[in-house]
């Protein structure tokens, strides 16, 4: 008898045990949303001479754990809704213009939106430099002389960037920026000097041999810096350099 009671109380204990998960079973733990909300920002947009353009009809892509795109309005501002929490990278781009990149934009999500910081796109330079010399440094400096041209009539600011490097294959990629002159709205030979500091202040030592090359550049300069490579880009330079001169500091 005792046998049979005993049994009888673990067949009631194991009836509750499973009525017990059961129930589990039908009130799971809710998962909990991934938070999403809004990312929005403003373009701003000028042309080579630095005169404001329309703000409308640029595309800017995100991309991240959500890929969306979205399109400027006339006041320059675009709009990503419904986007997850999370790290974005952006691109911006219209016919005509320099593209533009923006990355480790954070996006936590939730009612407040993520304002990004306004950004400023201009066309790519139309300033050609060529027959570029460089004289040798004396007390005053490092004197050069260059040729300026044009390929674009609507461009009357003819400005011009240069970039040092320790091989002849210097370029904007490869090269340390040193300085920007503005030759003025007057194309044709241009001669000028920029000092040894600027040299001494990019990383050269005295008696070091300095190559150099320029490109023609908007009143805007743009730049950005692409964190995999550590590499800044430069993206509205003009696509063809000068050629490449050699001085000794």
């Amino acid at each position: 008898m005792q046998n049979t009671s005993t049994l009888l109380l673990a067949c009631i204990w194991v009836l509750a045990l499973l009525g017990s998960c059961g129930a589990k079973d039908r009130n799971p733990i809710p998962v909990q949303p991934e938070p999403r909300g809004s990312i929005y920002g403003f373009v701003r947009a000028s042309d080579q001479n630095g005169t404001p353009v329309s703000k409308a009809g640029f595309t800017v892509e995100l991309e991240g754990i959500d890929n969306q795109k979205s399109t400027t309005d006339a006041d320059g501002r675009f709009e990503f809704l419904n986007v997850r929490a999370g790290t974005y990278n952006l691109t911006y781009t219209r016919t005509g213009y320099a593209t533009y990149k923006e990355f480790g934009v954070s996006h936590a999500g939730g009612n407040a939106p993520t304002v990004v910081r306004d950004v400023s796109v201009t066309v790519p330079s139309s300033t050609i430099v060529s027959n570029l010399t460089a004289g040798v440094p004396n007390s005053s400096g490092i004197p050069f002389s260059l040729k300026v041209s044009n390929s674009d009539p609507a461009n009357t600011t003819y400005r011009v960037v240069f970039f040092a490097g320790k091989t002849a294959a210097v370029t904007a990629a490869t090269g340390e920026l040193l300085i920007t002159y503005d030759f003025g709205s007057a194309v044709g030979q241009k001669n000028s000097i920029f000092s040894r500091d600027v040299v001494r202040n990019a990383g050269f030592a005295p008696g070091s041999t300095v190559y150099l090359v320029a490109y023609g550049v908007p009143v805007q300069l743009m730049y950005y810096q692409n964190p995999a490579t550590g590499q800044v880009v430069y993206p509205s330079l003009n696509s063809t350099p000068s050629n490449v001169v050699s001085f000794v500091l």
